[in-house]
């Protein structure tokens, strides 16, 4: 069992390596803190071009973000399209998320965050209804530069196949604190989107793919993958060659059986001579 020191050291492997592969990851600048906390909360399960394109079909859709946030769900859910991830959920989330900002300032600027803690900013989200954990997290990190680490369905399914979390008997919350703990304010940000990029890009939903992975060799779902892989094909192959085997040795058997029978029954019929003719007769 792994402990939690050797899981923060693992966790440090892991961002070097998929910092070779994708490369820096550079904080952005946050200037409209609606459009983060919508990019936040799209960008789950999704790829970083369809929150880009869903979120220019809602600037073209919706008159400013004011409208969006009186729009209903369903008209939400059709501007996002069918096939966004969890649509429906998403567009019921986002006009709460507003709806609730907006009661309480009067404004969609969201200006006061400038002058709120980073303690405070992260439990302002938290309190909000239907806000998740890890928009709250987000959105402290981001905006104000507190010390978080978001945990969306994405971080939870990459980091459950490196055998770091485990989604199913932890909650959201306490996930974001363990990787606080593990991972210092530094790399905290660089260490999120590394974990996001591999789960866009190759751990997906589904099945993840593994072959072109840079984590194969020390990932735990992939090397169990790979047992399986080789514990399978050592067994066809003999089968195949033993029957092969004993269907060229059975013939062979039998041509030989009908070969040595017909000499025995060619040195017969030279030593025996013809055959004595029967009698008619009876016994006298």
């Amino acid at each position: 069992m792994p402990t939690f020191t050797d899981k923060a050291k693992r966790l440090d492997r892991i961002r070097l390596v998929l910092k070779g592969r994708y490369g820096e990851q550079p904080k952005p600048i946050i200037t409209h803190p609606v459009e983060h906390a919508l990019r936040t909360i799209l960008g789950e399960e999704a790829t970083c071009k369809q929150v880009e394109e869903a979120l220019e079909r809602m600037r073209a859709h919706f008159g400013d973000w004011n409208d969006l946030r009186v729009s209903r769900p369903r008209e939400i859910r059709e501007t996002l399209g069918a096939d966004f991830p969890s649509a429906a959920d998403k567009a019921r989330v986002i006009p709460r998320l507003l709806d609730q900002v907006f009661k309480r300032h009067n404004s969609m600027v969201w200006d006061f965050l400038e002058g709120m803690g980073k303690i405070a900013t992260r439990a302002y989200f938290e309190r909000l209804e239907e806000v998740r954990p890890f928009v709250a997290a987000a959105m402290a990190r981001d905006c104000v530069g507190a010390h978080a680490f978001p945990v969306d369905r994405d971080v939870a399914r990459v980091l459950d196949r490196l055998d770091i979390l485990d989604p199913e008997n932890q909650s959201e919350s306490w996930m974001q604190a363990f990787l606080e703990r593990a991972v210092k304010n530094t790399r905290v940000y660089e260490t999120h989107q590394l974990v996001k990029r591999l789960g866009e890009d190759r751990c997906i939903t589904g099945t993840p793919l593994c072959g072109r992975c840079p984590l194969n060799n020390t990932c735990p779902s992939a090397v169990i993958t790979a047992k399986k892989v080789k514990r399978k094909e050592p067994k066809r192959a003999p089968e195949k060659k033993t029957r092969k085997s004993e269907t060229a040795s059975s013939r062979r058997r039998k041509v030989a059986r009908k070969r040595t029978a017909s000499r025995r029954k060619a040195r017969k019929g030279k030593s025996s001579g013809p055959p004595a003719k029967r009698s008619n007769r009876g016994p006298n």
